[in-house]
């Protein structure tokens, strides 16, 4: 048990440290006041399942957003990053069935309009164009 909380909090450090490199320094330098609290918050968001609904739902509107911009830049490399994180998205809900039901009720923030009867990560996956990576081969 003390591995496991060892690990997950060392993952949220090196999350929380390459995203603010401030936080480093002050923790670094014994204020450790705010890192904690950053810590804290990152537990609540990924043991709070309608807190982790909304943050997929932030992150796959705004990856939504950079696609058809970044597309329209001519930006193709960064236009096949957005989609690969994307499908990695889609493709995670089929782990975490939990978030995957609580989503359902949000589709239409996710871009969904109909129904289709798919799970939902393959609903996102067909809906927005992407490939989950099944081939559709003859197996010969």
């Amino acid at each position: 048990m003390l591995v496991a909380t060892f690990s997950a909090r060392k993952s949220i450090t090196v999350r929380t440290a390459g995203s603010c490199p401030d936080l480093t320094r002050e923790a670094a330098t014994g204020q450790v006041r705010r890192a904690v609290r950053a810590l804290q918050l990152e537990t609540e968001l990924r043991t709070s399942p309608e807190r982790r609904a909304d943050r997929f739902v932030s992150r796959w509107q705004a990856l939504d957003r950079a696609v058809e911009q970044r597309y329209a830049a001519g930006d193709y490399s960064g236009y096949h990053a957005a989609r690969k994180e994307m499908s990695e998205m889609a493709r995670s809900l089929e782990r975490d069935p939990q978030l995957e039901s609580i989503l359902a009720n949000r589709k239409r923030e996710l871009g969904i309009t109909f129904e289709s009867g798919r799970r939902l990560g393959a609903e996102l996956a067909f809906h927005h164009g992407i490939d989950l990576g099944r081939g559709r081969g003859l197996g010969l």
